[in-house]
């Protein structure tokens, strides 16, 4: 409650009531203010507030703010000279013609002659359009099945604690030993996916071994290691989704397929986006799954850009050309991506997040 005082000029003048509130403020950073009352001649009153500076709390704020900066300072330097100085020496390689292996051949500068080699090499277009192909296979089919296994256990079933544990267990495993595991289940007369084929009459497939069947062997064994990531992103954004826009859905008598396209979808399309983006430069990487199975193979029918770059700069040892491959791999890595997020409306989101 709050206090009065009394102050007064004389006993003649009425006492002119001074309310000061005791009680301590909420806002710790708002400024405090002391007020004098006095009164005025014929029983007027004339108030002046007076605050106090806060130059103090601003400076304090101010010092909390740089110190983080101080503390996080040693790592950033240290994290941009070791990422820069690969990139810049990349770089340079680029504009030569570095070929240890071959030293008869020229060494030095070429310019942008490497540049040039790789848009008119037919294998380096070959394996730009297999990345792309694998990515939009493996990107899609992902969030497929990462979205209906998310329904799925939003419904919140006995037992599916446990069945969710196992399902994350492919994306713990490192990439090389599911390429190995993967190689011997899809060996035509030893491997256990010709074995189950049998049991239901179906006759062995190639898998990786013919060139027809080879790709989708490849998109198979992704989609089976990382759909287990995109189905947490999902799952995770599906439950910290409102309850009322659904109640409001039932209400109006939506039916389950009405309630996921007219409000399920919309509200999840911020997380599918992020979810997305993060497996499109992940797909484009890959490289240790399809190298061990397929090694680029048969007849070139996986030959991603990884497995090409590899081949470029660690068996023929063409590392100038190899480097300037690398440069033309980030732009489409960029490009994509740029693509992805402008017709995605990403950059809106996030304006339209940080506006609230």
């Amino acid at each position: 409650m709050p206090l009065i005082e009394w102050q007064s000029s004389s006993r003649a003048e009425v006492a002119a009531p001074v309310r000061r509130d005791i009680r301590p403020s909420l806002n710790r950073n708002a400024p405090r203010a002391y007020a004098r009352v006095r009164p005025g001649e014929q029983g007027t009153m004339t108030a002046s507030i007076e605050s106090l500076p806060i130059a103090s709390d601003r400076a304090q704020r101010a010092g909390e703010r740089y110190t983080g900066m101080i503390l996080l300072a040693p790592t950033m330097i240290i994290m941009t000279v070791v990422g820069l100085f690969p990139l810049l020496h990349s770089l340079y390689m680029s504009i030569t013609g570095y070929r240890p292996a071959d030293p008869d051949k020229f060494q030095g500068f070429v310019g942008l002659g490497n540049y040039a080699d790789a848009l008119a090499d037919a294998q380096f277009m070959h394996s730009i359009l297999l990345t792309l192909l694998f990515t939009v296979l493996s990107v899609g089919l992902s969030l497929t099945f990462a979205i209906l296994l998310a329904l799925l256990f939003n419904l919140r079933l006995r037992g599916f604690t446990v069945l969710r544990t196992i399902i994350i267990v492919p994306m713990l495993i490192t990439p090389i030993a599911v390429g190995i595991t993967w190689r011997i289940m899809m060996m035509p007369d030893l491997g256990v996916l010709n074995y189950v084929l049998s049991l239901a009459g179906i006759p062995p497939q190639p898998w990786a071994g013919e060139k027809a069947s080879a790709m989708a062997s490849m998109v198979l064994v992704d989609v089976w290691q990382w759909t287990p990531f995109m189905f947490l992103i999902i799952f995770a954004g599906l439950s910290a989704l409102p309850k009322s826009p659904f109640e409001a859905a039932a209400i109006d008598g939506a039916s389950p397929i009405q309630t996921f396209f007219m409000v399920t979808l919309p509200m999840l399309r911020p997380v599918i986006v992020i979810a997305s983006l993060l497996r499109i430069v992940d797909a484009i990487r890959t490289y240790d799954t399809v190298y061990i199975i397929t090694r680029g193979g048969p007849d070139f029918a996986t030959d991603l850009l990884s497995v090409y770059l590899a081949r470029v700069n660690f068996r023929f040892f063409n590392l100038g050309y190899g480097a300037a491959l690398s440069w033309i791999t980030l732009l489409i890595i960029l490009t994509v991506v740029l693509i992805f997020v402008k017709y995605t409306g990403f950059m809106r989101m996030v304006n339209e997040k940080e506006a609230r």
